[in-house]
Formats: structure tokens, C-alpha cells, sequence
């Protein structure tokens, strides 16, 4: 299914877990982009926004006794889609954020998010999940668009089951803290929601080469068990004004 990639077999140990947290100012920032109206930038996700400056690793991280705990399920798009993680994986909730017809959110390891305290030992990649406009199948993009909108080079691409995904080769280190400059993206529909994933690893895990794109395939598989079914504490609304969804071309969104 994908061709080319190179795999650097080498997964961090869990004590260097700081370096995979997520980098939580730089994705922050993205969120409020989104919420804010700006539809081709969530679809685009979050590589294009620089790491926070000025503060260091120890500046992203909460202490263990402010840190909030982590969700197991957020809801987006006021109850749309559902958002959680494979498992060992949570949401974070200092990140997530859902308005009216859109929403942002991050999955990254429970026991990272906890600060050690709840979880399992899983691999520290980051995972953000974004909810776009309504769409159909015709609107998805190719992995030639996701590059193009990433301006990133193309190292691979394929699809699984209505997960149009895209292996990337340069960005991924922009918003992970001792990121793999390699990482991946991925778009598909929940329901009639254009859903935009992008997947981030530690440098030289085999997560930001081949094993990425199974990763992505639990993440959406992970999204539609959960939309299907279940309840879930809704996040707060945000009350900032947006734009309403659109039918657009997500190709066309992505291309800005």
C-alpha cells in the first residue's frame, strides 16, 4: 500500500517522556485559530505553528498537582464526533476545544498526560484531531493535496478503508519537542464531518516512518467506535463567534 519510508527502529524510553509531551503553547494557538474561524488552518493542522519560545521543556509542562486529568473522550462539532484514543491513549483536556461545527483536540499517552499517575507504557507520539466542514467522500483530498497544502515532501501515500493518508518529510519536529521531522496526515469522514488527523513522533521512532500509518488507522477506527455509541462530557462551548460549515472541497481548503 505505501512505497518508500525508512524506519530508524529505535523507540524512546519512557523516561525521556518530556521530550514527546505536547508541546502545549504552539498547539494552543492552533486551537484558537480554529475556533476562531479559520477553517483551511484546521484542516491544515498545526505544523505551521512555531514552538513556544523563552521557557524550554519545563515551561510546556504542568506540575503533577495543577496538571488537570486527562479524558478518555471529548466531544467536537456539539456532539459530532467523538474524539478518544487507542489504547493507553487519552485527550488532553488543556487543549481541547469544540465550538459550533468545528472542534481541535489532542490524544497523547494517559500516562504522560498524568504525569505518570494513570495509564499505561505506550509509545509518546502525539496525535491532533481536528473537525472540519460537512463534506462527502468526493471531498476528500489525495496524499498529493496533503502534501501540497503541508509544502512538505511526499513520502508515501495510501488509503484504508475511507483514511486517506499521507507520509510527510519534513514539519513534524515544528510542533513535538525532539520530534522526527517525518510525520504523517490523514483525512476521512465521521459521519458527514471531514475529520483531519495529523501524527507526530519522537525522532527516529518507527511511528514517523512506516508503523505511522497503522497508527492513524486506530486513531479513526479508535474515533468511530466512539461516535457511534456511548455518552461523554461535552467540553465547553466556546462562545467566540464562527463562520458556519460549508460544503467546500476539503482539497480546496487545504490548498488555503
Amino acid at each position: 500500500m505505501f512505497k518508500n519510508g525508512q524506519d530508524k527502529l529505535t523507540v524512546l524510553p519512557f523516561r525521556d517522556r518530556s521530550t514527546a509531551l505536547v508541546a502545549r503553547c504552539a498547539v494552543r494557538r492552533c486551537a484558537a485559530m480554529i475556533l476562531a474561524g479559520g477553517v483551511a488552518v484546521s484542516l491544515i493542522g498545526c505544523e505551521a505553528v512555531p514552538p513556544a519560545k523563552g521557557g524550554g521543556k519545563k515551561a510546556l509542562i504542568s506540575s503533577a498537582a495543577t496538571r488537570p486529568p486527562p479524558l478518555a473522550k471529548v466531544s467536537l462539532a456539539g456532539g459530532e464526533v467523538i474524539v478518544a484514543g487507542p489504547s493507553g491513549y487519552c485527550l488532553d483536556p488543556e487543549t481541547s476545544k469544540s465550538a459550533a461545527g468545528r472542534g481541535f483536540a489532542v490524544i497523547a499517552s494517559c500516562m504522560i498526560l498524568s504525569g505518570g499517575q494513570v495509564g499505561e507504557n505506550v509509545a509518546p507520539v502525539m496525535v491532533t484531531v481536528t473537525v472540519g466542514p460537512r463534506g462527502t467522500a468526493s471531498d476528500l483530498p489525495d496524499g498529493k493535496a496533503l502534501a501540497a497544502a503541508a509544502e512538505a515532501p511526499l513520502l508515501a501515500a495510501g488509503h484504508e478503508d475511507g483514511l486517506v493518508m499521507a507520509h510527510l518529510g519534513a514539519g513534524g519536529a515544528s510542533v513535538l519537542e525532539g520530534g522526527d521531522t517525518r510525520y504523517w496526515r490523514g483525512a476521512f469522514l465521521q459521519g458527514d464531518r471531514v475529520v483531519g488527523l495529523a501524527l507526530y513522533a519522537p525522532d527516529g521512532d518507527a511511528l514517523a516512518g512506516k508503523r505511522g500509518a497503522a497508527m492513524l488507522v486506530s486513531v479513526r477506527d479508535s474515533i468511530r467506535h466512539a461516535s457511534e455509541g456511548g455518552s461523554v462530557t461535552t467540553l465547553t462551548t466556546a462562545t467566540a463567534p464562527t463562520k458556519p460549515a460549508t460544503n467546500n472541497s476539503l482539497s480546496r481548503l487545504f490548498g488555503g
